[in-house]
Formats: C-alpha cells, sequence, structure tokens
C-alpha cells in the first residue's frame, strides 16, 4: 500500500536525496548493464525498478528538478526502463543504445549522456 509524502513524519533534506543517489545510481546501473548482456531478465530489472521507486518516496522527497547531473541521469534511466517493454530494451538500437549510456555514466564507465534529462518522480 502506497503512502503519501505528507503522512511520512520525518524531514528529510537535499543531503538525504543525494546519499540515495550516490548509493542506488551505481548499484541500479550495474543492474541494467546485467539485463542488457543478458546476465539477468526483464523481471528482475522491473522488480528493480519498482524498488528505487519505492525506497525513493519513503524519503519523502518533493518531486523536481534533480540536485546535478549524476541524479538528472539516473531519473532518465529509470524511466527509460520503466516505459519502454523488454523487446524494446533488447532490440530497439536506439533505445538500446541510450540505455547503455546512461549505465555506463552512472558507473564511472562513460561520459555524460547529453540527452539525458530525467526530473524527482
Amino acid at each position: 500500500m502506497l503512502k503519501l509524502v505528507a503522512d511520512n513524519p520525518e524531514n528529510n533534506d537535499k543531503q538525504a536525496a543525494g546519499e540515495h543517489i550516490r548509493q542506488y545510481a551505481p548499484a541500479f546501473a550495474a543492474e541494467v548493464v546485467r539485463f542488457i548482456i543478458r546476465q539477468s531478465d526483464y523481471d528482475e530489472l522491473k522488480e528493480s525498478v519498482k524498488h528505487q521507486f519505492l525506497d525513493w518516496w519513503q524519503l519523502s522527497v518533493p518531486s523536481g528538478p534533480p540536485e546535478d547531473q549524476y541524479e538528472s541521469v539516473y531519473w532518465y534511466l529509470i524511466y527509460l526502463i520503466e516505459s519502454r517493454q523488454e523487446h524494446e530494451l533488447r532490440g530497439n538500437r536506439f533505445v538500446k543504445q541510450r540505455v547503455q549510456e546512461c549505465a555506463c555514466y552512472l558507473i564511472n564507465k562513460g561520459k555524460v549522456p547529453d540527452f539525458a534529462r530525467g526530473i524527482r518522480p
């Protein structure tokens, strides 16, 4: 069951959001890479996206613009994964390339993808 942000009595700030992103983004990107190279399946990846959202919402951070470029790429990658079906993520070269560029950047193996403009949910 989802809880409203207003129902959470904890007062979290930008620091908590930044810590969350630094902790979750590299692990999520590694999961995406495993999916792309067929070491994990689509259901595992979708479950990972679900956990990303659930853990984020527990922080009670308001939606809106990300704090920095790294966070922006993280949210963009989550959007790409959430909004595409398995055959698109594996078979569409354009989508696959974008996913790979974002994931590589988040694990510090690539440059900043200029197209990746994500926002906080």
